[in-house]
């Protein structure tokens, strides 16, 4: 078995080599570990040249010619390490720093799922990142349950979602629903690849396999992930039931959509009240409706 990690990074040199660090300390070493650079420009090349980690034997450093987003950064690596037939990928954004064992504990479980993800405790106060989540396809909401499996002693559930921080997935589902579409730039592409999933495996969400998370929170609001939030929004529920695989859209799901995108609007501009916020969440409005 063929592991190689996936790590996607943009002007974070430090953090990333933090998440290198973890990433080579593994108690199941990795095959393969691919850099994929979006086009940093704070000097990330030389950062790991002079801290020694193209000296590594397995290690290999892509410097896309210019930022595709995290969705565009994970579909060149995922489909890269699947095409060159390693047989699990780990995928890994460069604020996270895993544990010694994440890896090994995940693999534990590739026979009951092929897509498996971490848990993320943030390093500022070990605080676990709640994860349990369940997309609603009526809503288009993500349902937060609060790891009450997790409490209640289970050791892993299963969920309908993804996360590109720690996933582990199998070179068989990619080449059934491919890797992440690059066009959604940010947001939610990792959840419509953990929708995707849930049709062709058990995706799952496990307790042990720890990953720390040295950003706390969900990422500020800012004009870029204003728009994307909204209109990748709209696009996720027409991707979704583009899939034919769970029926048709009503005119009252439709409606409890709509409020959804509303509460994601006015939280945006709650936290940020600005004009160019109020300006991007529009432009997502209008491409999302329209579907560009």
């Amino acid at each position: 078995m063929k592991v190689a990690a996936v790590v996607v990074t943009f002007n974070r040199k430090e953090l990333l080599v933090e998440t290198l660090r973890g990433v080579r300390n593994q108690t199941r070493p990795l095959d393969k570990i691919l850099i994929i650079d979006n086009a940093s420009t704070d000097g990330t090349r030389e950062y790991l040249q002079a801290n020694q980690i193209f000296e590594m034997a397995n290690v290999e450093y892509i410097a896309l010619p210019e930022n595709t987003g995290g969705a565009g950064g994970f579909s060149h690596g995922m489909r890269l390490a699947a095409e060159r037939g390693y047989d699990w990928i780990w995928t890994m954004d460069d604020d996270v720093e895993p544990v010694e064992n994440c890896l090994e504990t995940l693999l534990q479980y590739c026979d009951l799922s092929q897509c498996i993800n971490s848990t993320k405790v943030f390093t500022d106060n070990d605080e676990i990142q709640y994860w349990e989540q369940y997309f609603d396809y009526a809503t288009g909401r993500l349902v937060d349950l609060k790891n009450a499996s997790f409490a209640n002693g289970k050791p892993w559930c299963c969920v309908n979602v993804a996360c590109f921080e720690g996933m582990l997935v199998s070179r068989e589902l990619l080449n059934k629903i491919s890797p992440p579409d690059p066009t959604y730039f940010i947001y939610h592409d990792d959840t419509v690849f953990g929708i995707k999933a849930s049709f062709h495996t058990n995706v799952i969400y496990v307790r042990d396999a720890v990953l720390r998370k040295k950003i706390y929170g969900y990422g500020a609001v800012t004009k870029m992930r204003a728009y994307y939030m909204v209109r990748n929004t709209f696009r996720l529920k027409r991707e979704v039931f583009a899939t034919g695989l769970v029926g048709e859209s009503s005119k009252f799901t439709n409606m409890l959509f709509f409020l959804n995108v509303c509460q994601l609007s006015i939280s945006a501009l709650l936290e940020k009240p600005r004009v160019e916020i109020f300006g991007s969440l529009a432009r997502g409005w209008i491409d999302g409706i329209r579907g560009r």
